[in-house]
């Protein structure tokens, strides 16, 4: 068996790791849609038991927002428009009685200077 032996190398040069950069990421931004769904507000019972089956079914991480008009309540969906068969065909099974509206590009703001 050998003995460990150890090495010494006299012109071996020390290299620091050079810190990588971190704004070396370019975004952009995503292209998403706003859909907005209507379903009709008949009690107030009716519109939460509405509202509960449409955030527990799988579309419902997708709602921005909801807002009561009148006798409806106004849904709307931040989606990413190869998203928007499936967001639409899951909101016609879950509430049938939904009306699907208009389909908008949703505006990009741009916060970072």
């Amino acid at each position: 068996m050998a003995y460990a032996q150890t090495l010494i190398v006299h012109d071996a040069i020390v290299r620091h790791a050079q810190p990588v950069p971190r704004n070396n990421v370019i975004s952009l931004p995503l292209r998403r849609v706003l859909l907005q769904v209507t379903l009709p507000r008949e009690s107030e019972d009716e519109s939460r038991t509405q509202l509960k089956a449409l955030f527990h079914s799988p579309v419902g991480v997708y709602v921005a927002g909801t807002k009561a008009v009148h006798d409806k309540i106004v849904v709307q969906f931040d989606i990413a428009p190869e998203d928007l068969d499936f967001t639409m065909h899951t909101v016609i099974v879950t509430l049938p009685e939904a009306m699907i509206g208009p389909v908008e590009r949703r505006r990009v703001t741009n916060n970072a200077h």
